[in-house]
């Protein structure tokens, strides 16, 4: 069960980054095709969506990538992302530049620092987050909420008034595990059940107005 939104002061957002603030699904596609490939592996369009997670790892399994390679396939992806630019999803930073002015922000992401610190900078969302946990910053995953909690002792902050914004099952799970409420971004490869004891938004823009409803 989620945890309400409504029922304490919101003085703290935490923002996952991939299909939430930033539209990467395209260029990680691209990289995966330029990846697979070198391993011996042609997966279809078809496939490769019907198969798709955030979680490169159960990707890598579901297309029949031997676990000995999985290191050898991360180095050949991220050499072949570094050079294809992603977007933010529209008024991302005009929607940031607001929340700014009244709560602290954060980011947890399960992407490489190099990767995260190079979209940061080439999007400018490195402006708003002075604090930043990625996924070579933990030793456990998510939906383990050790990132989330080093965010927050980062912050200097306790759980209490903060909330996760994400757009998957798993980064759900994350805060339900942290003891914050969750806030869906709804998307493309979102699995949240129809009956979600959570708040969803269909787009960024749509979050000022739901935090303030809470208050």
């Amino acid at each position: 069960m989620s945890i309400p939104l409504n029922s304490q002061l919101i003085s703290t957002l935490l923002f996952d980054l991939d299909g939430t603030l930033l539209d990467s699904f395209a260029a990680h596609y691209k990289a995966y095709q330029i990846m697979f490939p070198q391993f011996g592996i042609e997966v279809s369009e078809a496939h490769f969506f019907a198969n798709y997670s955030p979680d490169w790892y159960h990707t890598y399994r579901m297309v029949g990538l031997p676990e000995d390679q999985w290191q050898d396939a991360d180095r050949v992806w991220l050499e072949a992302v570094a050079d294809i630019n992603c977007e933010l999803f529209p008024n991302t930073l005009s929607m940031l530049t607001k929340l700014a002015q009244t709560y602290l922000l954060g980011l947890i992401t399960s992407g490489s620092k190099s990767r995260v610190q190079r979209e940061l900078k080439y999007t400018g969302l490195d402006q708003f987050f002075p604090v930043v946990v990625t996924g070579d910053d933990v030793d456990r995953p998510k939906p383990d909420p050790q990132g989330l909690q080093m965010a927050l002792s980062a912050m200097g902050k306790p759980g209490e008034g903060a909330v996760y914004i994400g757009d998957t099952v798993v980064d759900y799970e994350m805060a339900t595990m942290a003891g914050i409420p969750f806030v869906g971004v709804n998307g493309r490869f979102q699995s949240f059940p129809l009956d979600a004891d959570f708040p969803r938004i269909d787009c960024l823009s749509e979050l000022p107005a739901l935090l303030k409803k809470t208050q």
